[in-house]
This record gives C-alpha cells, sequence and structure tokens, in this order.
C-alpha cells in the first residue's frame, strides 16, 4: 500500500506505549543511562502520585491516608507520596510490611521521616474506622507468583478498608497483578484507581476490573518512552483527535466520503442496515448498497439515505463510486456468498484495466461522473472474512491489499479461521494480550492488510508492525449488529482520507483505532444508566455523536497525567 516518508504518529502528540514489565523498566534504564537521576524518576513518580491521591480521594482524604509500603521501589514511591501529602498538611501514616531495602527507597523513606510522617510495622485496622485512603505501594511491577505471608496479610487489610468504605489506589499495578499478563493472585488488590508511572503497564488492560480507574503519569522519560521495541501505542483522544480529518466548513456530501456496504443476503438485511446507519452517524457523506433484491425494501425503509444499487449497474462502476468499501455483513458464506467476493476481491485488484475497459465503452464524458481516483479502501468483516480465508480467495486478498489499503477487522471467531490459513498459532477464545497482540501483528504482515481485531481490548495492527490498544467499550457491545456499527464508522473514516489522497503507511491503522475508540466510548455513555438488558444496539448507535463529541474534547484534567482510562462499569447488578 502507499508509504510515507514521516509516519502519521510522528505528526501528532507522542502516544502513551503499552509495556510489559520488561519494557517499562528498558525505559527506566535508559533515562537512566542518558542521566536522569534514578531517584529523580521515583520523586517524579510518588509527587504526581500524591497529587493524584488528592484528586482522586476527594472528601475522603480528610479522614486520612494510609500507605502500605513494601521494601522494593514501588514502596520508595509510596513513602515519596506520604512525604508530599505530609508536607499538605494531610494526616497520613506509613505501613511498612519490610524495611526498605533499595537506595532510591531507603532515600524516599528518609524524606517521610523528615517529614514526621510515623512509618509502623504491620498493624490490625479496624472495619469500623471512618473511610479513609489506602494506597497499596506493596509490590511493584516486577512481582510476579503468590503473595508472601506478610504481603497477603496487608492485602487483606487493604480488602477489609475497602469493605468498610475507603478508597483504595493502587501505585504502577494493584498487589497481586502481574503487570504483563494480568493474571492475578489470590489476595489481589481490587484498586479505585491505579496510577501507573511513564507507559500504561499491559497487565492492567487485562485486569480492568481490579485496576479501576486508570491514569498514566508522566515521571520524565520523555523520548525514553517511545522506545523502538515491541510494545504498542494506547489509542487516546489527545492523539486520536488528530488522526481522524476534520469537516471543512464548506464540506459537501460529494467531499465527506462514499461509503458502499455489500452484504445483505436474503433474510440479513439488518447486518447492512447497521453498518450504513454507522457510517451516516459518523460522517460519510453518501452511502450505497449492494444487497439482496429481497433485503432492498427492509434497508430503504429502515434508513432511507441508502441508495440502494440496481442489479444491472456493473460491480466496476460500484467500485469506482466508493471511497471506502465495506464487504461482508450479512453476506452469507454459501455459493452466492463465495461469488460476490471473489468478483469484488477481481474488482480491486483489476481495478485499472476494469475502469479503462469501462471508459471506452461508456465514453470519456460518462465514465468521468461516476470513476474514483483510486481504488477504495477496502474493509471486509463478517462472511466474508471467513468466505475469504481459504487457500483459493486468500491469495487473492493478498494481491487487493498490495494494491489498495485493506483492513480485515475479525473477532475472535473469525480470526480463528483467518489464523489457520496462514499457520498463526491462536485459540479461539485468546486472553493473553501478548498472544492477541503477536498473532494481530502476524496476520497483518502476512496478509499485508490492517488489522483490528475485535475483543477487550481490541487491538489493531499494521503490516509494518505498528500496533495500538484501544481499551474502551463495555458489555453493551456483546450483542449482534454492534461489530456491524464499527465497520460503518471505519468506513466513514477512511473514505473522505482515501478521496483526498493517498494514506501513509499506519495512518489507517489509526484510523481503525480511532473507530474502535468512537465505537468503544459510545457502547460506555449507554451503560452507567441502565442495566446492559435493557441496551440495544440501536442505543449504541444513538450514542455515536456523543462519542464523536467527547473525542474532540476528552483530556487528562490534571498536570503531569498523560492519559486517562475510565472504571470498568459491571455489566449488571
Amino acid at each position: 500500500m502507499p508509504s510515507s516518508a514521516e509516519p502519521l504518529v510522528t505528526r501528532v502528540q507522542r502516544p502513551v506505549r503499552v509495556t510489559s514489565a520488561s519494557e517499562a523498566a528498558a525505559r527506566d534504564a535508559d533515562a537512566i543511562v542518558a542521566g536522569v537521576e534514578s531517584f529523580a524518576l521515583m520523586a517524579a513518580a510518588g509527587t504526581v502520585a500524591a497529587a493524584e491521591v488528592l484528586r482522586a480521594a476527594g472528601d475522603a482524604v480528610a479522614h486520612g491516608v494510609t500507605v502500605w509500603c513494601g521494601g522494593g521501589n514501588n514502596g520508595g514511591d509510596g513513602y515519596i507520596v506520604a512525604a508530599q501529602l505530609a508536607r499538605l498538611g494531610v494526616r497520613v501514616v506509613v505501613i511498612a510490611v519490610a524495611p526498605a531495602r533499595t537506595a532510591d527507597a531507603v532515600r524516599a523513606a528518609s524524606l517521610a521521616r523528615a517529614a514526621r510522617v510515623p512509618i509502623l510495622e504491620r498493624v490490625e485496622t479496624s472495619a469500623s474506622a471512618p473511610p479513609g485512603v489506602i494506597v497499596d505501594a506493596l509490590l511493584g511491577t516486577g512481582a510476579a507468583g503468590p503473595l508472601r505471608d506478610e504481603v497477603a496479610h496487608a492485602t487483606a487489610a487493604i480488602r477489609r478498608a475497602r469493605d468498610a468504605g475507603a478508597c483504595i489506589i493502587a501505585l504502577d499495578v494493584p498487589t497481586g497483578v502481574n503487570a504483563t499478563t494480568g493474571a492475578r493472585v489470590e489476595g489481589a488488590v481490587r484498586a479505585h484507581t491505579t496510577i501507573t508511572f511513564g507507559t500504561c503497564k499491559r497487565g492492567l488492560l487485562a485486569a480492568r476490573d481490579l485496576a479501576g480507574r486508570i491514569v498514566v503519569a508522566d515521571i520524565g522519560l520523555d523520548a525514553h518512552a517511545a522506545r523502538a521495541d515491541d510494545a504498542a501505542l494506547l489509542a487516546d483522544a489527545s492523539v486520536l483527535r488528530h488522526v481522524v480529518p476534520p469537516v471543512r466548513w464548506d464540506a459537501h456530501k460529494g467531499t465527506r466520503g462514499r461509503v458502499l456496504v455489500i452484504g445483505g443476503a436474503a433474510g440479513m438485511a439488518g447486518a447492512a442496515q447497521f453498518v450504513a446507519r454507522g457510517a451516516l452517524a459518523s460522517g460519510a457523506g453518501l452511502v450505497r448498497a449492494l444487497v439482496h433484491t429481497e433485503s432492498r425494501a427492509a434497508l430503504q425503509a429502515a434508513v432511507p439515505a441508502v441508495v440502494c444499487v440496481p442489479d444491472e449497474v456493473p460491480l466496476v462502476e460500484s467500485l469506482a463510486w466508493a471511497h471506502a468499501v465495506v464487504l461482508g455483513p450479512g453476506l452469507g458464506r454459501d455459493a452466492t456468498a463465495r461469488a460476490r467476493v471473489r468478483a469484488v476481491l477481481e474488482g480491486v485488484r483489476d481495478f485499472g484495466s476494469l475502469v479503462a475497459s469501462t471508459h471506452t465503452r461508456r465514453g470519456a464524458s460518462q465514465a468521468a461522473a461516476f470513476l474514483a481516483p483510486r481504488r477504495p479502501v477496502l474493509v471486509l468483516d463478517a462472511d466474508a472474512l471467513v468466505v475469504a480465508s481459504d487457500a483459493e480467495l486468500w491469495p487473492l486478498l493478498v494481491a487487493c491489499a498490495e494494491r489498495t489499503p485493506t483492513v480485515l477487522t475479525p473477532h475472535a471467531g473469525e480470526f480463528a479461521a483467518l489464523a489457520a490459513m496462514n499457520d498463526i498459532p491462536w485459540r479461539t477464545s485468546e486472553d493473553d494480550l501478548s498472544a492477541r497482540l503477536t498473532a494481530a501483528r502476524a496476520l497483518a504482515a502476512a496478509g499485508g492488510a490492517h488489522v483490528l481485531l475485535k475483543g477487550a481490548p481490541t487491538c489493531c495492527a499494521a503490516p509494518d508492525g505498528t500496533a495500538w490498544w484501544v481499551p474502551r467499550g463495555s458489555a453493551t457491545l456483546a450483542t449482534g449488529g454492534t461489530g456491524d456499527v464499527l465497520s460503518g464508522v471505519l468506513g466513514a473514516l477512511a473514505a473522505p482520507v482515501r478521496a483526498d489522497g493517498s494514506l501513509a503507511t499506519n495512518e489507517l491503522t489509526a484510523l481503525a483505532a480511532s473507530a474502535a475508540w468512537v465505537h468503544g466510548v459510545a457502547g460506555e455513555r449507554v451503560c452507567p444508566t441502565r442495566d446492559v438488558r435493557g441496551v440495544s444496539v440501536d442505543d449504541v448507535i444513538d450514542a455515536l455523536g456523543a462519542a464523536w463529541s467527547r473525542l474532540r474534547t476528552e483530556a487528562p484534567v490534571s498536570p503531569g497525567v498523560l492519559a486517562e482510562l475510565p472504571a470498568v462499569v459491571p455489566a449488571s447488578g
């Protein structure tokens, strides 16, 4: 696909990286080698965290703050938090489950003592005490395995405090949660807020129920945070808003992008309808649909703005009209569907010669009325993914991806078929984020296509290895039709960019991440007010407008904060 000498992600605000524990440690090491004192990183972490404790805990701070500290550098962060809060007049006490053992932690403990913070050994806490604030600084990103007795005792006390109404704030990761995988051990802390430093730890995205609200704090890693390794990017509004092209004040329907929906077999008009509605609610100027004859009336009744393509219109004309094609929703998997997928892939692959042939037959003046300047962006979803995942059609899909920007949007089950075709290890319900990231990148490389692997969180990967994690959404999206809406959102985003010019190498992946972000936020917005059982795909579509507004305006509200993720909302009470 077209390339750019200047990748998109270097032209906008530097995205936060999503790292494993070792990748995070490597960034700290890079900064230290470059001359940043290790204690300066600890002091920055504790200072930003202290400010965040005041913001996150609110009135609970008036009842006092208890900081549970381990002996390592995570405990050192806790000592800095305690010292800073004490200097601000907050009543704070440290409970140390072990003496500070690293040089930086020892230095931090001395600062806490200088600020007259009481440092106690293990004590029992009363469940009847007034609710206050508990800071979990027991174990950091390097911890793994079962909790030792003294730490298990501490996490049990923290659990009792939470049950009594205390606000629980974890530093870097909740104790008992693996920073890389998100695996949790017995007794793991369940936090209301987790303040993580420099990067977003990948395990937090897999353990959102224990991490609570996630705050990524700036500790001064600066350019070292963008270290060249396998760490993916965090999809955040402050970055993605620069990815989505603005709508000009003088725009008209012809310049806002044209989306063609191909699917909607007999009895499956709903899927095409949801794609069209998602596209129209996300800025598409015009939407056409190539669906089964029996589905047209239902589609046009549901979405009057959609124009259904008559049977006599050659496929090449529809492809030439479109800036983006969404192929697959409601298409079916029978011989007719297979023939349709083949025809579309061949049409995109042979676009130039087919257009030239049509141009000759119709005449230059007639042809100019429907010809787009280049091949459309191709988005494959749903049935088209399964149909194309065989030895005969997969090479045709790869040939298309070589000629035009192509996005595959599978859920876990559809991904399994694509993975099997390419000998990529995959379990249908893959819950290891590292394995999901590796598999998504492998498929993107094998197909030369961008991959949007749906899930919690969603992973977007480009053929060049660029990848994004999109940790937005809720259980409202776990219902039929919402994936079709996402494809429509993506088609609407890609269409105007394609109309204006070629897409940079990783720009389409960033657009896919933007689509998943908006779609996920729409799912979140309908959840807080009612049980997920009472939410439908129509509610998600109705919430897209508010989600688009959030993309333009959402930003961290506290200095020193790089990114924030809301706490996940339980699916039902």
